[in-house]
């Protein structure tokens, strides 16, 4: 969870005390809610016009909705590749994305200029010093600091870490699967190596799911392009949040030679342009994480709305953790569901889109003349977060 309004308005109302917000050239987000409270409005306050760099569509649409007046870019660079003075930054999650941003950062910046970083304290925010030279505490409150960077701050060795992000010329690493070569960088979903539970879901979808497919939260594009390339009749969309993952998604498609048959999508949940589409089937293995948080709105709301995506008959097929319980969403949002398959740790769910489900039938006798919308129901308020590759980069 986030920390509480009171404590995010008076830390970033504090930040003009040490940081010259005026003179911010850029803003840099990436995992912070979309719901208010907004770090911007105590930065507008203390005279902040310069640009906002969001990277996630969400971020991007949230911020374009309630600060029209500002500038905004969708990029996963911290300064979306323009030249910057001083650059306020969300710390990124993950040692090796935090690492790579912050040298690409520190690049951008003006020989007198700074870095200005913050995060959670459960970000690894912490032990930055330890990780970058010329590392100062600037700003402590509540579950929130500030730390500032030079342009001469350099990365430092760290002992028995794991092999350090080294990518290619075209900015990106490659990891092998099934024939398909994964572009991948840190920051996206389980970048060093396939998850167990999407390794899973793939062995179940052994048959075509239909002639067009949707690969949901799709991340470096695994689940679509490998149904793509098993399937030759087979068309995907690719969609994700985080324009890292469909920036990798979009470079794994073209890599495999599947740009005839896959389209890449940075959008949040069903936008306007998934909103256009049906789909005979979708497959996901949903985020349940935004940064170090457990977040399952994006999933629940998508879930709320998939049935409009699926022509009749069509299927949803889902993996997940066994604490979770997915079936009974899918039979409230489809009309059918089954557990299709699984091992100890991951199930793999199968919902079918019937002609009315569930949620449909019982609605004649709910509030017949309420105009508002439920609200997606949360099976998983009181579940633990379950296991998530990728968290131990981040102590």
């Amino acid at each position: 969870m986030l920390p509480d309004p009171r404590s995010i308005h008076r830390f970033f109302s504090g930040l003009s005390e040490v940081c010259p917000v005026a003179r911010l050239s850029h803003v840099h987000l990436i995992h912070w809610s979309t719901e208010p409270p907004s770090p911007l409005d105590p930065l507008r306050e203390a005279g902040f016009r310069g640009t906002v760099v969001a990277a996630r569509a969400s971020l991007a649409d949230a911020i374009r909705h309630h600060h029209p007046g500002l500038t905004v870019k969708l990029d996963d660079r911290p300064t979306a590749g323009e030249p910057s003075e001083h650059l306020l930054m969300e710390l990124p999650q993950g040692r090796e994305a935090a690492r790579l941003a912050i040298e690409t950062a520190l690049a951008a910046l003006a020989p007198e200029g700074r870095l200005w970083l913050f995060g959670e304290r459960e970000s690894g925010i912490r032990s930055l010093a330890k990780r970058f030279s010329d590392t100062e505490t600037a700003l402590c409150k509540g579950h929130l600091r500030l730390h500032t960077l030079t342009p001469e701050s350099r990365s430092l060795p760290e002992k028995g870490q794991s092999a350090p992000f080294r990518p290619e010329a075209d900015g990106f690493a490659y990891i092998k699967h099934d024939g398909l070569r994964l572009a991948v960088k840190p920051g996206i979903f389980s970048w060093r190596a396939i998850d167990a539970a999407t390794l899973l879901l793939l062995d179940a979808l052994r048959e075509a799911p239909g002639a067009r497919v949707l690969d949901w939260g799709c991340g470096s594009g695994v689940l679509g392009t490998t149904l793509a390339q098993r399937f030759p009749e087979t068309r995907v969309t690719l969609s994700d949040d985080l324009i890292t993952a469909t920036a990798c998604a979009r470079r794994t498609v073209e890599i495999n030679g599947l740009s005839d048959r896959c389209e890449v999508i940075t959008e949040d949940g069903i936008g306007p342009l998934l909103g256009k589409q049906r789909f005979d089937a979708i497959v996901t293995n949903p985020p349940f994480h935004r940064g170090v948080r457990t977040d399952h709105d994006a999933t629940l709301n998508f879930l709320a709305s998939a049935a409009a995506l699926l022509a009749p008959g069509g299927t949803l097929w889902l993996v997940g953790n066994r604490f979770m319980d997915y079936g009974t969403l899918l039979k409230e949002h489809l009309g059918e569901a089954e557990e299709f398959d699984g091992d100890d740790s991951f199930t793999v769910w199968r919902g079918v889109k019937s002609a009315l489900t569930p949620r449909q039938k019982s609605a004649h006798t709910r509030h017949l003349t309420s105009t508002r919308e439920d609200s997606p129901r949360n099976p998983f308020r009181n579940m633990p977060s379950g296991r998530w590759i990728g968290m131990d980069e981040l102590s």
